[in-house]
């Protein structure tokens, strides 16, 4: 387990287990109340650390296997609301309470803190990312960070399976992520993290030559 961020509204910390996945616990400061981002294999750690909360909700970022194989473990201990996107709801199981709304700008409130859902497709149909901000006026100027799975990592794009996924992931990059402000903090669902100015200009690079119309798979920006 890590700290990744301890402000005076939020803290996340991330746990890395399964596929070398990161799972992340978001808990309110003034509430306690939390929300787990993905559900990877072998999650005890993070099932430990927030027993010491009050879980509100489960969000996946896409229904890979690595992402959502220990969603047992975790749904049996929290009974909580889930969000995954549509394109991904069979990855999980039918019982499943999927019922909290992550279409492009649902809001999802965990007690004074809200993370506002976009679905960026691509990677998976049902991929989504997710913009934590607080719903508070005084806490406007916490640092902003955005949950991107399998959408964004520092250097590249996630893996496309065809020209046409790879289209779509920069496409939902474009419109979704890139216009987010540069000091948001990205944290992807594998490795370490970057922010969106510097994804911004890593990009650029890459968007400044024509684009193979055969290129998919595992893209970088170099």
């Amino acid at each position: 387990m890590s700290t990744v961020f301890n402000g005076k509204y939020w803290s996340i910390q991330r746990f890395i287990s399964g596929f070398s996945n990161n799972a992340f616990l978001i808990t309110c400061a003034r509430s306690g109340s939390s929300v787990i981002i993905d559900t990877p294999a072998n999650p005890f750690e993070l099932i430990q650390a927030a027993t010491n909360s009050n879980v509100e909700a489960i969000l996946i970022t896409h229904g890979h296997r690595d992402h959502v194989e220990g969603f047992y473990d975790v749904s049996e201990s929290f009974t909580v609301p889930t969000g995954i996107g549509s394109g991904d709801r069979n990855s999980l199981p039918a019982s499943a309470p999927v019922n909290i709304d992550v279409s492009t700008d649902a809001i999802i409130v965990i007690g004074n803190i809200s993370l506002q859902a976009m679905a960026t497709p691509g990677h998976t149909r049902g991929s989504t990312c997710y913009l934590l901000e607080s719903n508070d006026s005084e806490a406007a100027g916490e640092e902003a960070h955005v949950f991107t799975g399998d959408t964004l990592f520092p250097g590249g794009p996630g893996k496309s399976s065809s020209p046409e996924a790879l289209r779509q992931i920069l496409e939902s990059l474009e419109k979704h992520i890139f216009p987010l402000p540069e000091s948001t903090v990205v944290l992807p669902g594998h490795g370490e993290f970057t922010t969106i100015g510097d994804s911004q200009k890593e990009y650029a690079m890459f968007s400044a030559k024509p684009l193979d119309p055969n290129l998919y798979g595992d893209v970088t920006w170099g």
